[in-house]
């Protein structure tokens, strides 16, 4: 089951992030929350209700700094994102206590680093953002789903295939980002007819 969230995150992130900022913000912060239980090995249970809270503290802070939603929607991507590469530079298994440390500067900096980038750039980091982290829970939940061969995809273990992830997931985020360019604009071009 944990497989199928990430792949169903991560398509609809990846695919549809940027068309509505609250459903991106509430599966950016599920899909953060899924991959930090996933890394730490915990139940399908403690996984979901990590990934509620996420979703839930995700959404919360967007509503309570609607000034700041550009930053929250950001800093939520950029969760995923730095969660994912989290992983594959942990793909070791060094020292638990190393990659807690790791886990707790790395993340939340990627997230900040993304809400900054967000709230000076909007919707278009918005676009490439979500783009990225689906691309990332979509290849991470394939990558467990499709055990054996695929499992490069969950945390590759040689350069090789270090390379084999990381085009793929740049193939899948220029995809999630073309088909977002192409709806976003769809809705601006609806918005510009209605006025």
């Amino acid at each position: 089951m944990s497989e199928l969230v990430l792949v169903v995150l991560g398509a609809v992130l990846c695919f549809f992030g940027v068309v509505s900022v609250r459903a991106g913000v509430l599966v950016a912060g599920f899909g953060a929350g899924w991959l930090l239980a996933e890394a730490f090995h915990a139940s399908t249970g403690t996984a979901l209700l990590v990934s509620a809270c996420g979703a839930g503290l995700a959404l919360a802070g967007m509503f309570l700094m609607a000034a700041f939603v550009f930053f929250v929607g950001g800093a939520c991507v950029g969760a995923v994102v730095g969660a994912k590469v989290f992983v594959l530079a942990d793909s070791s298994g060094g020292d638990d206590r190393t990659s807690w440390v790791l886990a707790a500067v790395f993340v939340p900096t990627v997230a900040v680093l993304g809400g900054l980038l967000a709230n000076r750039f909007r919707v278009r980091f918005l676009r490439w953002g979500t783009a990225l982290a689906g691309a990332a829970l979509l290849l991470s939940g394939l990558g467990r789903l499709l055990d054996g061969d695929a499992d490069l995809l969950w945390r590759p273990e040689s350069g090789g295939a270090a390379v084999l992830f990381a085009l793929a997931w740049v193939a899948l985020t220029l995809a999630g980002h073309r088909a977002q360019s192409v709806r976003s604009h769809d809705a601006d071009d609806d918005r510009t007819a209605r006025t």
